[in-house]
């Protein structure tokens, strides 16, 4: 099923976000990234508000995107994805903890050192390094990104000069809320359809789901080392056999299926912490819920919440699935998986229950195999003339995995970054299928 790429979006995503730096002037630029607040037209409070004690993350409208790194008068057509938190602190202690670039050597996960390269006035390039040891050979790195920073009163306005992603932009903004808590969101945009260098074709060859995943994953994982600058980790119990539920008002509903509606991607919270129920005791879990509009009647989507379906989105990686009746409502899924990065092949295999309240919603956790911690769900939802579908989901992998899965837990986030990868991946995957 979808859970066996999310570990793999992750490593692609860090691999992605570095390249051997090349010596480059100041570039002139002036930035068309569009604002977080351009989809609320401009209310602070309303993105506030959706986001609450959340990473909320959404993407914009397709656009033309040119950027000076192009090459001359090229222009290509993408989706910036944005993504919003807040944190217990000052605007005034943001801008300066983002405007010191210095300081993201200590304040994101694998970025070792950054050096100031350039400097004209509000404008800096900087060189940063980077460094993801794993556990297996082939897939650590240590290599160097070159970017462009442009400050201007509550925003950074970024450039990529160099990187294996080799066109990219992308927009910090703070925006003070009161009560010593600021908005702080992420809007970025990246080419992964020319990746440079071999290890890098390679991957995304291997996965092109990956692509899919990307971009929310990247912002959830700014995000998440930000708010953990300023935020006590808490958890919150969870029932057995429940999965997390948050209040949302008709407003902030219909909010969300007109940002998913006109960017046609998912709408996706990532949770605080909860504690989960299991036999030997609790385990700390990160759920993401995620919002896909979707022009088909909930009956035309049904075949989706049944567990042989996945193989048809997924068929290179599932290499079998067999599934067992129990009663009416409940079923056991076995799923083999292989997955290739194009440098190494990941095999695995997961046993899912599920569990089937009505023929509209489906809730399952793991049972068995090689992935311990899986909790999640799916539901259909009528909205107009289509549906909303609804992901819920967290994965984590335990302790005593297969050493090649074990070796994710070494990458930071490794609770958090699969399961709005995963989210993403499959909400897409089915959109297209239902075309």
């Amino acid at each position: 099923m979808f859970y066996r790429n999310r570990y793999f979006y992750l490593i692609v995503w860090f691999w992605l976000s570095v390249s051997t730096v090349v010596s480059a002037q100041i570039i002139t630029w002036t930035e068309q990234i569009p604002s977080s607040l351009s989809p609320f037209q401009g209310n602070i409070q309303t993105l506030a508000g959706l986001t609450g004690d959340r990473i909320f993350i959404y993407a914009h409208p397709k656009q033309n995107i040119q950027l000076p790194t192009f090459q001359a008068q090229q222009k290509i057509q993408g989706k910036y994805y944005s993504g919003a938190v807040i944190v217990p602190t000052s605007s005034q202690n943001i801008a300066k903890l983002l405007t010191h670039y210095r300081n993201y050597a200590g304040l994101f996960p694998t970025l070792k050192s950054a050096k100031i390269q350039a400097q004209q006035g509000n404008i800096t390039q900087v060189k940063y390094q980077i460094h993801i040891p794993t556990p297996i050979p082939v897939l650590n790195f240590k290599e160097q990104v070159l970017m462009q920073h442009q400050y201007s009163n509550n925003s950074i306005a970024t450039l990529v000069i160099d990187a294996p992603v080799p066109y990219g932009a992308g927009k910090i903004e703070w925006f003070d809320i009161g009560n010593q808590r600021t908005l702080v969101t992420i809007t970025q945009w990246g080419d992964l359809n020319q990746p440079k260098g071999f290890l890098f074709s390679k991957i995304l060859n291997a996965i092109p789901e990956a692509k899919l995943g990307i971009p929310g994953a990247t912002n959830a994982f700014l995000l998440e080392a930000l708010q953990r600058r300023y935020k006590i980790s808490t958890t919150q119990n969870l029932k057995a056999g429940t999965l997390p539920e948050f209040q949302l008002s008709t407003a902030q509903r219909q909010k969300i299926v007109q940002l998913s509606q006109q960017s046609q991607e998912p709408v996706s919270f990532i949770l605080s912490g909860y504690q989960v129920p299991y036999q030997q005791g609790t385990e700390a879990m990160r759920f993401s819920t995620s919002y896909q509009y979707l022009a088909q009647n909930p009956e035309q989507l049904k075949p989706w919440l049944q567990p042989p379906s996945f193989k048809s989105l997924f068929p290179r990686q599932i290499k079998n699935v067999q599934s067992k009746q129990l009663n009416p409502q409940q079923l056991d899924a076995d799923y083999q998986v292989s997955v290739g990065l194009g440098v190494i092949s990941i095999p695995f295999d997961f046993k899912l229950r599920f569990d089937y309240p009505n023929s509209l919603q489906n809730v399952f956790h793991a049972v068995g195999g090689d992935l311990k911690y899986i909790q999640g769900g799916m539901q259909l939802d009528a909205y107009g003339q289509g549906t909303v579908l609804k992901l819920t989901s967290a994965v984590k992998i335990h302790d005593q995995a297969p050493f090649l899965l074990r070796a994710m837990r070494s990458l930071p986030y490794h609770d958090m970054l699969p399961a709005i990868g995963g989210n993403t991946v499959l909400a897409l995957k089915i959109k297209q299928r239902v075309k």
